[in-house]
């Protein structure tokens, strides 16, 4: 499907920019629900924030994040974001890895 663009005008260009947005924030919340399905709640997870592994349980699954638990405190991380660790791997710790 091609159109030629600089024959729209301000209102169709300013409606075709809303369609856009609405249907890039649609795929993205898909995509964050898809990435959820592999979680679940209390399962160890880790992510990296500024080159720092930090690891953590998730302790809700939200919309369009996961909830998860640190010795820091608590954040909420996209599912893209995250990697499910085993407890073998990570022992009874949980909070920042160097």
């Amino acid at each position: 499907m091609e159109f030629d663009v600089d024959k729209l005008n301000r209102e169709e260009l300013l409606e075709l920019n809303r369609r856009i947005i609405e249907r890039l924030k649609y795929l993205s919340t898909r995509e964050a629900l898809e990435h959820s399905k592999k979680f679940n709640v209390g399962d160890e997870v880790e992510f990296k924030n500024e080159g720092t592994v930090i690891r953590g349980t998730v302790t809700r699954i939200n919309r369009k994040t996961l909830s998860v638990k640190t010795r820091e405190g608590q954040w909420n991380i996209p599912p893209q974001f995250l990697k499910k660790v085993g407890k073998g791997e990570q022992g009874t710790q949980l909070g920042i890895v160097k």
